[in-house]
């Protein structure tokens, strides 16, 4: 039976957790304080200044090139490569883009580093803020009696805070100090529309609770930590990697719990689909979890390349693409997989992210 609790002035507060309490505050909410504590660890620790710790603590649990893994595990599923090949645009996205964007990433690395860099880091700040954005969604229970503000002002309320908060990162790293006037001027401005953003999110959000509406504890909870997920890129180090650390370790969590739990319930507790993968007497959990030692091995290689001695710098510029590319794929796809506009995904995703929910509901039913 999912919790709830009615104040004297009749608030009812209920806490539908999306696959336990216990594990949604470990993969959803505590990271934010692992991310600050793995900062001032890197920033500060002398452990941490040394230059195979920033790397592991950096990348294993920032950039997170085991969570490349669970993207390339949708390979293994045959349905997912009937359904891409059955569509052109996703076929393209899935077989052919790699041929495409790895090279090119590699090639401007070479020629126009600093704009590929550049595509890099805006789309990794989108495939961020998006994973925020659906984890929202997904904690929303539709016709149940709760709060729940229009998708678009639910969705900008996030995404607003996010490109304020980063745009500062970004001055800084390609433009140095901040106080040219044109910047203060579109600064206020991205502050004044995310402002607005999160006030009217705010504003609808108490008048349906004034309503009747229940308030969903947990949901409610991860919106006001999406909205200051990226708030350290404006005023914490210097260094891209150092200001992305926390949201980074954040979405690193998150995105392997909802993995995990993806991988869990479709192909272990659903023996049906088991069926579906290439090696049907492997456990899909360890499949799940070779794909991101694959990540984690790719990165080594690359990182051990870059800093061998005498290394040239042309083979760490392609070293350099070689990452970027292989990040922006992840960007790429991930954002076709997890499109749940599409009947496929609905199909295929999202009724094992939701049976936690349905069990408790048809339980307290």
């Amino acid at each position: 039976m999912t919790s709830s609790v009615v104040t004297k002035e009749g608030v009812s507060f209920r806490f539908p957790w999306m696959f336990g309490r216990e594990y949604d505050i470990l993969f959803f909410f505590l990271p934010v304080i692992l991310g600050v504590t793995l900062f001032y660890f890197v920033r500060f620790s002398p452990l941490g200044l040394s230059a195979l710790w920033s790397v592991l603590l950096l990348e294993a649990f920032g950039a997170g090139a085991f969570h490349w893994g669970p993207t390339w595990f949708a390979y293994f599923d045959k349905k997912n490569r009937e359904s891409w090949k059955a569509q052109p645009l996703k076929f393209a996205v899935f077989f052919i883009a790699p041929m495409i964007v790895l090279p090119l990433c590699i090639v401007g690395s070479i020629y126009i580093p600093w704009l590929v860099t550049l595509i890099t880091m805006i789309w990794a700040l989108q495939h961020l803020i998006q994973q925020n954005v659906g984890i929202g969604l997904l904690y929303h229970n539709q016709n149940q009696g709760e709060a729940i503000v229009d998708r678009t002002t639910e969705m900008r309320s996030q995404q607003t805070p996010a490109i304020f908060f980063a745009s500062i990162l970004y001055w800084r790293h390609f433009f140095g100090s901040p106080s040219f006037w044109v910047y203060k001027l579109i600064g206020v401005i991205l502050f004044a529309i995310a402002a607005y953003f999160v006030g009217k999110y705010l504003i609808e959000f108490t008048k349906q609770v004034r309503d009747g509406a229940a308030v969903n504890v947990p949901s409610l909870a991860f919106w006001a930590l999406s909205v200051l997920a990226f708030l350290p890129c404006a005023y914490l180090g210097n260094r891209p990697d150092d200001c992305f650390l926390i949201p980074l370790t954040m979405h690193w969590f998150q995105y392997i719990g909802l993995n995990y739990m993806l991988v869990r319930n479709k192909y272990v507790e659903t023996s049906d689909n088991t069926a579906n993968l290439p090696i049907p007497n492997v456990s899909p959990v360890l499949l799940f979890f070779v794909t991101g030692a694959v990540g984690i091995g790719i990165l080594i290689l690359i990182k051990l390349g870059m800093n061998v001695k005498n290394v040239s710098p042309l083979a760490i510029q392609v070293l350099a693409g070689t990452y970027m590319g292989i990040a922006n794929l992840h960007y790429l796809h991930d954002a076709f997989l997890w499109r749940f506009r599409e009947e496929h995904a609905r199909k295929t995703i999202l009724p094992f992210l939701m049976s936690y929910r349905k069990k408790r509901q048809t339980t307290s039913a």
